[in-house]
């Protein structure tokens, strides 16, 4: 296997010497190598917005859940006992309503209780 140093020398060699922030991310990313072994090698100091671009564009590859919306405006508010007294173990309730669980190909496990 091909050590760090090594790996560092191919990308810069490929690169022409130019190491941009892409190529530190890459490097770091791909290959598993450290910033401060990157910086030894290339003989550059770590860029200052190194961390803060890695974490931009993470948060820009993080997919945001849907948010699903169900139609309850007929039903009653529900009576939250267990707020009222958390040492309540059994309770009776009535289901009210059922609600397909859309992300789940349609399987019934959204249930309201009274």
């Amino acid at each position: 296997m091909m050590n760090l140093s090594k790996k560092l020398e191919k990308i810069i060699k490929q690169k022409k010497g130019k190491f941009a922030i892409d190529d530190w991310i890459t490097s770091m990313q791909a290959f598993g190598i450290p910033a401060d072994k990157i910086a030894e090698v290339v003989k550059q100091p770590i860029p200052q917005s190194l961390y803060y671009e890695i974490a931009l564009r993470q948060e820009k590859t993080a997919k945001k859940e849907e948010t699903i919306l169900y139609n309850t405006y007929h039903l009653q508010e529900t009576d939250q006992i267990v707020y009222k007294d958390h040492h309540i173990m059994n309770f009776d309730a009535t289901v009210v309503e059922v609600f397909k669980n859309v992300k789940q190909n349609n399987v019934a496990n959204i249930v309201i209780l009274d």
